[in-house]
């Protein structure tokens, strides 16, 4: 009974130990993972010409290779001799690179360089994994699961800066109207347009304000004119209403016309649009959970159903 009582509660203590080991372990992997969240954000970069790359933080898979992309980018720049894939094939399809990747916000720290040697390791990373996969079942599997990896690779890098893109984007015109109803209301107040800007992007902690202090920091810096620095902001957004607004900014400046009043305007049509973009999103909704129910729920429901109804005609027969 003695034996039978310690070989018990020597069970129930290595358990508990087990347990606390393991919630142990399972809290520092956690801290661990948080931690390089953290580190790969501020390498991404805090500053105002990165600040969009933040817009992806919650989305794992962009972020990481936005950073491999950087990380590439660093190593091409310091060591050349470390370029290994120089040929023109990793080229193929990324003719609109340069425009790309200056939507998203990050042209002073990723190049073209950087961007092929990531998407060279990314390739073959995809046909060495898909073939090492594939190769448990068949040959022939593994040449096609390679095949499908390498693809992938290619175009894993292009697809990142895309989202990112678009990410950057909505963000824009979410922020959009509010930037211009502020310095609209600033310039009501008697203050100069640097004045009224400058409001915005002290009193608004997000990408647009961050953006909007660099690019005034630029002209007042002296380091280019206040049009030239308000164009290459609108061409870091891939948004057709941004750029007509800043060239509103620009001819008004320039000609001295009512500027209060036209951004009034232009945020009230951004305002418009980003409803009726957020309407469409929410239509395009019930469209797109078809494919799951068709794909998912559909067959369940069927075998439920006639289930039985097979069952009995199969045990008829």
């Amino acid at each position: 009974m003695g034996a039978t009582f310690l070989l018990e509660m020597g069970s129930c203590a290595f358990a508990g130990l087990a347990g606390f080991l393991l919630m142990r372990g399972w809290e520092a992997s956690r801290q661990r993972r948080q931690r390089r969240q953290r580190a790969r954000a501020g390498y991404l970069g805090s500053s105002a010409d990165n600040a969009s790359a933040l817009a992806v933080a919650s989305s794992g898979l962009p972020l990481s290779l936005i950073a491999f992309m950087r990380s590439r980018t660093r190593v091409v720049s310091l060591k050349p001799h470390q370029r290994v894939f120089r040929h023109r094939l990793w080229a193929v399809g990324s003719k609109g690179f340069e425009k790309t990747v200056g939507q998203t916000g990050l042209s002073q720290t990723l190049t073209k360089a950087g961007f092929l040697d990531a998407r060279a390791w990314l390739c073959l990373g995809g046909l060495a994994g898909g073939a090492l996969i594939g190769v448990v079942f068949s040959g022939e599997l593994a040449a096609a699961l390679g095949c499908v990896g390498a693809a992938l690779g290619w175009r894993a890098p292009l697809w990142a800066l895309r989202q990112e893109r678009s990410a950057r984007k909505a963000d824009l015109e979410s922020h959009l109207s509010e930037m211009l109803e502020v310095v609209s209301l600033g310039l009501r107040s008697g203050l100069s347009f640097d004045g009224a800007f400058e409001l915005y992007h002290a009193y608004f902690d997000n990408a647009l304000g961050k953006s909007a202090a660099s690019t005034q920091r630029v002209w007042q810096l002296g380091l280019a004119s206040r049009e030239s620095a308000l164009r290459g902001l609108a061409e870091s957004y891939d948004s057709q209403t941004f750029s007509r607004v800043v060239e509103n900014i620009i001819r008004s400046l320039r000609f001295g016309s009512s500027l209060a009043d036209s951004l009034e305007a232009s945020a009230l049509e951004s305002r418009v649009m980003h409803k009726a973009t957020m309407e469409e999103k929410v239509a395009k909704a019930p469209v797109k959970m078809l494919i799951p129910t068709a794909a998912l729920i559909l067959p369940a429901m069927l075998l439920l159903v006639l289930g039985p109804v097979l069952l009995e005609m199969i045990q008829g027969f």
